[in-house]
């Protein structure tokens, strides 16, 4: 019974789920880890990157492929239609913050719990972490042209995003290089999910704490955002697999490509929200994002086994 009870409060929807209550209970109480937040979400990155080798990069070949349709997928295709729908649901100069967050939000790289996911469901293992950290690399690029594209320079100076990149990326990349030396790893590996978890909830609470009275003060703006991430990655992500089902495409590239289109770093975009902007109502879409990544995973599992026989 105590090993269940333990199971529970360390798993990743346990502490994903007090994440959102803490913010939603203590709302802007919870401002104070903001500031810590940009930090916390570097510790992810070292623990996650630590568990990756560039040796999977050799031959180049086995990087290209995956890295190039992982860009379309992720940053053409869902940022395209993240991008306008939300401007379609959001018009007018009254929402330009709102949409804002979305913009962030596809200008941000793809969520590492891709990675774990494709694993839980059969995916393509290179695909995914080919595809992930091929894409936190093309973010330093990507990501600062997206956001100059549509909000313009004057909103947030793309040199600005660059360096918050190289904070969250680079930088962590280059520390967990030191991390896989055979003496530090096995440590590394045994705390790694611990630290990713934790790491994530000092991220999530402040930003939904933040968006609480945006939530609970404007229920239609709730209910459009949600409808926003309904179309863009349930009904998306449904459409593109039986798309390429019919296409006898392999179902664990189908699975893989699928995480990798539709899930984004919520808590890169939302980093970015509240390092930048005061408005709370920037942060709200990925507030939001962070509960509906949950809810596609645990959808996508049981259709998953349904539509492509995954026990």
């Amino acid at each position: 019974m105590i090993e269940k009870v333990r199971k529970i409060l360390i798993h990743r929807d346990f502490v994903l789920s007090l994440a959102i209550i803490t913010g939603l209970i203590f709302g802007k109480g919870t401002e104070f880890l903001s500031e810590i937040s940009i930090y916390a979400l570097a510790l992810v990155m070292v623990a996650s990157t630590s568990g990756f080798t560039f040796k999977s990069w050799i031959p180049v070949k086995n990087a290209i492929l995956p890295i190039g349709i992982s860009v379309l997928l992720n940053y053409v295709l869902f940022g395209a239609l993240i991008i306008g729908i939300s401007r379609i649901f959001f018009p007018g100069e009254e929402n330009f913050m709102l949409w804002t967050g979305f913009v962030l939000i596809a200008a941000a790289p793809p969520g590492p719990s891709i990675i774990p996911f494709s694993i839980m469901l059969k995916g393509d293992i290179n695909f995914s972490v080919s595809g992930v950290f091929g894409l936190h690399l093309a973010a330093m690029i990507l990501a600062p042209v997206i956001v100059l594209l549509f909000l313009g320079k004057s909103v947030i100076n793309p040199v600005q995003i660059f360096l918050i990149l190289v904070k969250l990326i680079i930088i962590p990349l280059v520390i967990s290089r030191f991390l896989r030396h055979p003496k530090v790893l096995p440590t590394v590996d045994k705390v790694r999910p611990t630290v990713v978890k934790w790491g994530f909830f000092i991220v999530i609470t402040p930003i939904v704490g933040m968006s609480r009275d945006v939530i609970f003060n404007n229920p239609s703006i709730l209910l459009i955002t949600s409808v926003v991430f309904i179309i863009a990655m349930f009904l998306l992500a449904f459409v593109y697999g039986k798309i390429l089902k019919r296409f006898k495409v392999a179902i664990s590239k189908i699975i893989s490509s699928t995480l990798m289109m539709v899930i984004k770093s919520s808590a890169f975009s939302a980093v970015v929200a509240i390092t930048f902007f005061e408005n709370e109502k920037v942060a709200m879409p990925s507030a939001v994002l962070s509960v509906f990544v949950t809810l596609f995973i645990i959808f996508y599992s049981l259709y998953a086994r349904k539509e492509f026989g995954i026990k």
